[in-house]
């Protein structure tokens, strides 16, 4: 089985990938950093591909040249403190990184000769319009080309982080229905405090978050290492659970979806426009710059 995974380098995706290579697996280690990505592939017996989710012309050439894949894991995620930052594109990076870079992956592997039977996109709780405390509801209107432009939610990080998992766990629906063939899953690895997401923060809150996340991963349910949520992870892919388009989640097994990602009208509109922003990335820069 040939199992590509995006963010392959470090945290979650470094965790699922040993796995699923210890279990017998061909994985493809996808990053953006080369001597990264060449170090984990060279580590687990993997192939190395250097792969940016912020460059869409750059993700098209790269999926034209994979080999035939089984599987698809789009686990690469950023968050990002305070004002926006964005692309070469002009596209605010969290939007870009984890939800347009992927939506660009998928639709090219899906059209090519040889679509994945299978792909996991990596969701979270943070979705979930006050469920956890201090993390920001979601932006859930469709005009991603505010987000884009770092108007919508423009001075939370952790905002943007939660509209990006409102995105990831919306889009598996409509991927299903759009692709039956493919077995599709949202996977909602849990609360990780390991997983190096806060390294764009200041150092000092880095350690904060390094501190506090050692007790969290003690006492509260839904927290968890991200080896153990990479070996859940690994076992999912392995063997798919659930119905196609459904959310898996670590800690319970089913995985919750809020009022706006469970709406399949909202799910095909987002897929809609996340095609029409990378298809145009250029009107987010000039939009900005005027």
């Amino acid at each position: 089985m040939r199992v590509l995974i995006t963010g392959a380098t470090r945290g979650l995706g470094l965790a699922t990938a040993r796995t699923l290579a210890r279990r017998g697996a061909d994985v493809v280690v996808s990053g953006r950093d080369p001597a990264a990505v060449t170090r984990v592939a060279g580590e687990i017996g993997g192939t190395p591909v250097v792969l940016d989710l912020a460059r869409p012309s750059h993700v098209r050439d790269v999926a034209a040249e994979l080999p035939a894949l089984d599987a698809v894991v789009a686990n690469a995620g950023v968050q990002f403190a305070g004002a926006p930052t964005f692309t070469a594109d002009g596209v605010e990076e969290t939007l870009a990184i984890n939800v347009l870079g992927h939506v660009v992956l998928l639709d090219a592997l899906m059209a090519g000769p040889n679509p994945p039977r299978e792909v996991v996109l990596l969701g979270s709780g943070t979705h979930l319009p006050g469920e956890i405390p201090f993390v920001p509801d979601p932006v859930e209107d469709l005009d991603l080309g505010a987000l884009a432009r770092g108007e919508a939610a423009a001075e939370s990080g952790p905002q943007r982080y939660s509209t990006s998992k409102l995105h990831t766990t919306a889009l598996i629906g409509a991927y299903a229905r759009a692709y039956p063939d493919t077995f599709w899953t949202c996977y909602d690895p849990g609360l990780m405090t390991d997983t190096g997401l806060a390294r764009d923060r200041p150092a000092w809150q880095q350690q904060i978050f390094r501190t506090v996340g050692r007790g969290v991963t003690a006492f509260v349910p839904f927290a968890v290492t991200s080896e153990r949520s990479g070996a859940t992870l690994a076992s999912l892919v392995l063997n798919p659970a659930g119905p196609s388009g459904g959310v898996v989640a670590h800690h319970r097994g089913f995985g919750d979806r809020s009022a706006r990602a469970a709406d399949p009208e909202y799910q095909d509109g987002l897929l809609a426009a996340a095609r029409e922003l990378v298809d145009a990335p250029d009107r987010s820069a000039a939009a900005r710059a005027s």
